[in-house]
């Protein structure tokens, strides 16, 4: 009641599409099924690295990395292939790389949502010439397949939102509201005026 009550439904939103609790009980099961995993080939002495993309995998990838039961580090990268929060450009540019080697390394890709499919397809290309010892990918949302421009396999998926522009739980509208703890819908009015802005800008 208190996450609600500090947290009420923005107006430029229609509905929540999973509660808060639904979020952390699928991520609890994603940290299930990938600690089972990485048991199973993580020698003594070895950790698994994960590659958050910033901004909008920082909260799943907090909540995940304390979830899972075998030792972790997180090294963020930042990414950009959107433009005004809807048009997706199809260029992919590194704004933050990485800080560690991950040579040799069992690396588990973070991203909020894969639509396209170009920013994970680039940063799975990229962190393969760093020869780690393994690369997996766990995405917290997913749109339709058939909006991927791009086929890329994802190992690990939380939820699917359909056709749905959404926000909360590190997804933003104009950098806000990545800090709701649920994942709302917004509103067509709201969608039809970034669209209409983003026309006028071209």
């Amino acid at each position: 009641m208190m996450s609600q009550e500090l947290h009420p439904l923005p107006e430029c939103c229609d509905n929540i599409l999973y509660t808060e609790e639904q979020v952390q009980n699928r991520i609890s099961e994603l940290a299930k099924e990938i600690t089972e995993h990485y048991k199973g080939i993580l020698q003594e002495g070895e950790h698994l690295v994960l590659v958050p993309v910033l901004k909008g995998s920082y909260i799943f990838a907090a909540d995940l990395s304390r979830k899972l039961g075998v030792p972790n580090s997180v090294d963020f990268i930042a990414l950009s292939s959107y433009q005004d929060g809807v048009a997706t450009t199809g260029e992919v540019k590194i704004i933050m790389d990485t800080r560690k080697s991950i040579f040799n390394k069992h690396v588990l890709v973070i991203e909020d949502i894969i639509d396209s499919g170009y920013t994970l397809s680039f940063l799975v290309n990229l962190l393969q010439t760093r020869t780690p010892k393994s690369i997996k990918t766990c995405v917290l949302l997913t749109a339709p397949k058939h909006k991927r421009k791009l086929e890329i396999p994802v190992d690990w998926v939380g939820m699917d939102i359909g056709e749905r522009f959404v926000i909360g739980y590190g997804l933003d509208l104009g950098e806000l509201y990545r800090n709701l703890p649920y994942i709302a819908e917004l509103k067509q009015s709201v969608i039809d005026e970034i669209k209409n802005a983003s026309k006028k800008k071209e």
